[in-house]
C-alpha cells in the first residue's frame, strides 16, 4: 500500500486549525478541488461521522471518521471511491502545539485499483499533489479564521 506523509507549520492555534477539521461536512468551502461535500450522518461530528465529498472534475468518495480526538488527531477513511485510480485511502491528521502555532501533519495511504495499478508513477504524483493542496488549503483556512 503505497504512503506519504506530509507537514505543514501553520501560523494559527491548534483550536482554530481543529475548527476547521472539525467542519466535517463542509470541506469544500475551504478546499478548491472539491466542488461539493455534505454529511451523511446525523449527530454530532465524532468517530463514524460519514460525508461525501465531489472532486472538480475527477469523481467522488464518501469517507467516515475512525479516530476523533479533538485538538490532536482525525483520522479520516475514504472507503468508497467513484472514477478514481485509488480503491480506498485513510487521511491521518496530526495536530501538535508549536511555537504558538501548529505543526500539522497529514499521513496519507492509499490502495490502487485497476486504473491506479496501470498509471502507477501517475496516481501516486497526483496523490501526493493532491493532499500537499489539501494541506495548504487547511493552512490558509485556518489562518484566516484565527485573523478574526
Amino acid at each position: 500500500m503505497p504512503e506519504f506523509t506530509v507537514s505543514r507549520q501553520i501560523d494559527a492555534p491548534i483550536e482554530k486549525v481543529w475548527e476547521v477539521l472539525d467542519d466535517f461536512g463542509d470541506i469544500a468551502s475551504w478546499s478548491p478541488g472539491i466542488k461539493t461535500s455534505a454529511l451523511t450522518s446525523v449527530g454530532s461530528v465524532g468517530e463514524g461521522t460519514t460525508r461525501s465529498c465531489d472532486f472538480v472534475g475527477i469523481g467522488a468518495v464518501n469517507e467516515r471518521i475512525d479516530t476523533y480526538i479533538p485538538n490532536e488527531r482525525m483520522a479520516v477513511n475514504l472507503y468508497e471511491t467513484f472514477k478514481l485510480p485509488i480503491s480506498g485511502a485513510v487521511a491521518d491528521f496530526n495536530l501538535a502545539s508549536v511555537d504558538g502555532g501548529t505543526e500539522l501533519t497529514i499521513h496519507y495511504s492509499y490502495t490502487l485499483n485497476r486504473l491506479g495499478r496501470v498509471a502507477k508513477g501517475t496516481t501516486g504524483r497526483q496523490m501526493k499533489k493532491g493532499i500537499n493542496g489539501l494541506g495548504d488549503n487547511l493552512r490558509a483556512a485556518s489562518e484566516l479564521i484565527a485573523a478574526g
